[in-house]
């Protein structure tokens, strides 16, 4: 059998310099993305149910969720409130 999309990962992380540099420019985006599935998963709903409290898409939610699309504030603050959620925002020393 094939490895897991996780063993491949982990294996060009390992072996390919260009690829674990452009995933650690990424990995932000990934925990933001991570994020947001963690609090639709935490509230036990699906992308359509906090589609239909934020008063759109199932689809616009999943590209929320696939990172496909930053979202604005107002997006944000529409995905937090249909999850039971809050916004916390911060920026940090780098």
């Amino acid at each position: 059998m094939g490895k897991s999309m996780e063993e491949k990962h982990r294996e060009m992380l390992d072996r390919d310099p260009g690829y674990a540099l452009e995933y650690a420019r990424m990995e932000e985006e990934f925990q933001f993305v991570r994020e947001l599935i963690r609090a639709r998963v935490r509230a036990g709903m699906t992308q359509q149910q906090v589609a239909e409290k934020m008063g759109t898409t199932q689809s616009t939610v999943a590209r929320l969720e696939s990172g496909g699309t930053m979202p604005s504030l107002r997006s944000l603050q529409k995905f937090a409130w249909a999850t039971g959620s809050k916004v916390k925002i911060s920026l940090e020393d780098g």
